[in-house]
């Protein structure tokens, strides 16, 4: 595993709060375990793989929700990040189509998450109840109307309240070359079959899709949102790829968007 200055480098966040917010998701990820014994391996491995993206989703949290702001987190299973916001002081609920998936950690950790497929079903809060959403890496898993799902975080939200929205790249370098050299998306390089799978063996959808900034911007306008910044994250790693990824960040893996939510009056 990286650590330590290394990993922040690799975030592009400041070493000194990065490295705070590591050793968070660290703590919180080995205070965490799925009740049920087939999604071990897949925690791990969720884990090892993303470690240092939560830890910059909890530093974008942090600069851009306002003190002590009331937290709507989209698709918290398996609860890494959750756990870290409440730690850090923020009010968060949260929803999931399965969360008894980790029903003990959540127990243990006293976190409020809600069954709920946000795909098919309104969320179960009044609206204009949260400060900020957090909708991280669940767009490009949205197979049914994403519409309705966004338009969900939308009414949720207070007049000005804030969208994190975080989603892979689909322009990246990585997913360019992966679409030139291998004949496939990016974001199914494991094939469509196994996306679908993940159905039953994991209880939520792979990804559909990956999406390009523009398309997710435009998208968010319709809905109603104000797109305020792009950031992109991730990458960084040797050789070309590194390369082309510092000399031009819009082909990093990664980006979040940062939207207020538009006074429909």
């Amino acid at each position: 595993m990286l650590n330590g200055a290394s990993a922040m480098k690799r975030l592009g966040l400041p070493t000194r709060s990065g490295e705070q917010h590591l050793a968070l998701i660290d703590e919180m990820a080995g205070r965490i375990r799925p009740d049920t014994p087939s999604l071990d391996d897949w925690y791990a491995t969720y884990v090892r793989q993303h470690r240092l993206r939560l830890a910059s989703d909890l530093e974008i949290v942090t600069q851009w929700a306002p003190g002590r702001a009331r937290l709507l987190e989209y698709g918290a299973v398996p609860l890494v990040l959750t756990a870290a916001l409440v730690d850090r002081g923020f009010p968060v609920s949260a929803v999931d189509v399965d969360p008894d998936r980790f029903g003990t950690a959540i127990a243990e950790l006293q976190l409020d998450v809600r069954s709920c497929d946000v795909e098919t079903e309104p969320v179960p809060f009044e609206s204009s109840a949260f400060d900020a959403v957090v909708f991280n890496e669940l767009f490009e898993h949205l197979r049914i109307n994403p519409i309705f799902t966004l338009g969900e975080a939308h009414r949720v939200l207070k007049p000005d309240g804030i969208l994190l929205l975080s989603t892979p790249n689909l322009r990246s370098f990585r997913g360019i070359r992966n679409l030139l050299l291998h004949n496939q998306g990016h974001a199914v390089s494991a094939g469509v079959y196994r996306q679908y799978e993940k159905l039953a063996t994991l209880g939520h959808m792979g990804h559909v899709r990956e999406y390009t900034t523009h398309e997710v911007a435009s998208f968010l306008t319709r809905v109603g949102f104000s797109v305020e910044t792009v950031i992109y994250r991730g990458g960084h790693g040797t050789g070309v790829v590194g390369f082309a990824e510092r000399l031009a960040p819009s082909l990093r893996p990664f980006f979040s968007l940062v939207a207020t939510k538009e006074d429909a009056a």
